[in-house]
């Protein structure tokens, strides 16, 4: 107990440094992003054929192409965007994961050569794979939190190399949703002590807040070696944590908001790390869009749709906020009434009760 209390703090005293250690928003004259997109690139996750992508439901959003999967022998979708998501890839090369004793995974495709300057670029949570691979072999919250500063250099140089290689003009980067509001996560560290009051994992969220602030600073110092490139920041954490907040009126339950969907039906969060989806003994529940999450670290379509209209609802999740075109609003008005039309077409309500939600999403932690 004495070394699991002295890792918190050691992690709570990274996060306070972190914090004091941002370059100052103050010095950074930072453009509205103007939307006048064809296409988008996306990178990161992806999960079967049972979910969907982050990027898929912002094209929706924008009334632009899905993204189509990335094929070396194939460019007929170039113009119209494309997907580099691979299942379970990461940022890191095999070398980082062998030195900090952690079996490396699958990685991502480089697709600096092929990037249109119109497009734009969509990096998924980047460093999650990351972080998820370290922690299933067995890795400390402590442990990974030295990773993070190494895993955001990365994120930062790969953003540099899209921009000077690829001439990308528009990079939208996520941070890492709350790690302890995830069923797989939870699962791997099941002190009870450490559940804040919303059924959270204290410390996995403290983890994830650190590698946002760690990528925040990144952003910042981005925009400032990059003053003509648009740099977006768009934050998960708080957009998940409002969908959370106002998860009854949105339509989930609440006697399953931390299970899976799609799990073992074994333990609190309907998970086992041994048992994947599809796998026998894996059941899926018959009302999945009454569920936030799909498996253990994934979302289902609906709470996917959900987060992404949060992140569009102009409540100061996505920065510097995204100018759009009469043409472009009206599609996304038109989306955030289709996703609510279930609700009495109240969209509106909805936003206003986001907005509401910043000033108290942390009570969940």
């Amino acid at each position: 107990m004495a070394s699991f209390f002295i890792s918190r703090c050691l992690l709570l005293l990274l996060l306070v440094l972190s914090r004091l250690l941002v370059v100052p928003a103050i010095a950074v004259q930072v453009k509205e992003a103007v939307g006048s997109f064809n296409s988008i690139y996306s990178f990161g996750d992806i999960g079967d054929s049972s979910t969907s992508s982050a990027a898929d439901h912002i094209a929706a959003a924008l009334s632009l192409p899905f993204p189509q999967p990335f094929s070396q022998q194939d460019t007929e979708f170039f113009e119209s965007g494309l997907s580099f998501a691979t299942p379970g890839a990461t940022i890191m090369n095999p070398f980082f994961f062998l030195k900090n004793g952690i079996t490396p995974p699958l990685q991502s495709h480089d697709p600096t050569q092929i990037v249109l300057q119109k497009a734009l670029i969509f990096m998924d949570q980047p460093g999650i794979n990351d972080y998820k691979q370290a922690f299933l072999h067995g890795k400390s919250i402590s442990e990974a939190g030295h990773l993070v500063p190494e895993v955001v250099a990365t994120i930062k140089n790969s953003v540099e190399r899209l921009i000077n290689e690829a001439g990308a003009k528009t990079v939208m980067v996520s941070g890492v949703l709350p790690m302890g509001c995830f069923p797989g996560f939870q699962t791997l560290f099941p002190e009870g002590d450490s559940i804040g009051k919303g059924r959270c994992h204290k410390g996995l969220n403290m983890f994830a807040r650190l590698h946002n602030d760690h990528l925040w600073q990144a952003i910042l110092e981005l925009r400032l070696e990059h003053p003509a490139v648009h740099i977006i920041y768009a934050d998960y954490y708080k957009a998940f944590m409002a969908v959370v907040k106002n998860h009854a009126f949105l339509g989930f339950k609440t006697k399953t908001l931390m299970k899976a969907c799609c799990g073992s039906g074994n333990g609190p969060f309907n998970f086992d790390v041994q048992k994947k989806c599809g796998e026998e003994g894996v059941t899926t529940c018959s009302d999945r869009a009454m569920y936030i999450h799909w498996d253990g670290f994934r979302l289902t379509p609906k709470a996917l749709e959900n987060l992404i209209d949060t992140l569009f609802s102009k409540k100061g999740f996505i920065f510097p906020e995204i100018k759009f075109g009469e043409e472009t609003t009206a599609a996304v008005e038109r989306h955030h009434s289709r996703i609510h039309g279930g609700v009495r077409d109240t969209s509106s309500i909805v936003r206003h009760l986001l907005c509401l939600s910043q000033f108290s999403i942390f009570n969940y932690v």
